[in-house]
């Protein structure tokens, strides 16, 4: 079965992740997929702020999540992929080796089904099929560890991959068989005033340029196909949020962003393109957001009702 996300035709997927589409209310937070770094799990966050719904803890830090248009969710963590049901029925697994480090950041929905993942420690790229077996394997050659190889790797609509290669402070891309077309260097970053400590997002936007969170301290920016910065949400400019991270980022049809933020005061938020707060999330069972889906409403009441059904 083919596994389209929510608002998204699959076939013409970018980089972006899930966002409503023009239903987003002024000043009201949508409900929320969450993938919980500190809690080990992904969470449904109520448009009024509530967890209504939480996954069983992943072997390790939950740092990517979608929900499928078949009423389950997609989520990484620790050495396993999973795709689960609402009532936590295991579809398939992937469980990395055993014979060395792993850590698997993040990971991404296929059309067919299975996941695009990162594996830290071998440092490959897999393309997991929907019965948890690697159907494709590209090795890459990036510096660092387990725990850096890969922060986040994206499946782009021309057939690319995106990785965020902490270890290094890069970003590349990469053709299908594992050939770098782009190298987008911190090195080069620094020199326009930010200095990624250590890189942790990067989503292609639909006007090609990336959306790129930074990490610790470091601002959300916006560049282009040039490399250069054309927006910049720092901390200064957000005041009341204790901006103090910047993990996953997405770009909302309306020209938002919503940020998943961390350790910050107000870990989940949305603002314009004018850097106008419209709205904040500040819940302590939500843990520490790594990443951060936007939802249709009528898409979360249907996965809720499939809970033991």
């Amino acid at each position: 079965m083919k596994h389209q996300l929510i608002q998204l035709v699959i076939a013409a997927m970018i980089l972006s992740p899930l966002a409503t589409s023009g239903e987003e209310t002024a000043g009201k937070q949508p409900p929320l997929l969450i993938a919980s770094f500190s809690r080990n799990a992904a969470l449904i966050v109520s448009a009024d702020g509530k967890v209504v719904w939480e996954s069983e803890k992943m072997p390790g830090a939950c740092q990517d999540a979608w929900l499928l248009s078949n009423n389950h969710v997609l989520l990484s963590g620790g050495t396993q992929v999973r795709e689960i049901t609402a009532d936590q029925k295991v579809v398939w697994q992937y469980d990395a080796p055993k014979d060395v480090k792993i850590e698997i950041h993040n990971c991404q929905p296929l059309p067919d089904g299975g996941a695009l993942i990162g594996e830290g420690g071998t440092c490959r790229l897999l393309e997991i099929d929907n019965q948890g077996k690697i159907a494709k394997e590209i090795k890459l050659p990036l510096g660092g560890n387990a725990h850096t190889h890969m922060r986040q790797v994206r499946k782009t609509a021309q057939g690319t991959y995106l990785v965020t290669a902490a270890g290094e402070n890069n970003i590349h891309e990469y053709d299908a068989q594992g050939k770098e077309l782009r190298l987008l260097s911190g090195k080069e970053i620094a020199k326009q005033g930010v200095k990624w400590p250590i890189v942790h997002s990067a989503e292609l936007l639909k006007n090609g340029n990336l959306l790129i969170g930074g990490a610790y301290g470091m601002p959300v920016i916006e560049v282009d196909a040039a490399d250069k910065i054309v927006w910049k949400l720092a901390a200064e400019d957000i005041p009341e949020i204790g901006f103090a991270y910047s993990a996953g980022c997405l770009r909302l049809p309306n020209g938002n962003t919503v940020v998943a933020a961390y350790t910050s005061k107000y870990p989940v938020f949305e603002v314009t393109p004018d850097k106008k707060v419209v709205w904040k999330l500040q819940n302590p069972a939500i843990g520490k957001p790594a990443h951060v889906k936007v939802l249709v409403p009528a898409d979360v009441e249907r996965f809720l009702k499939s809970v033991g059904n």
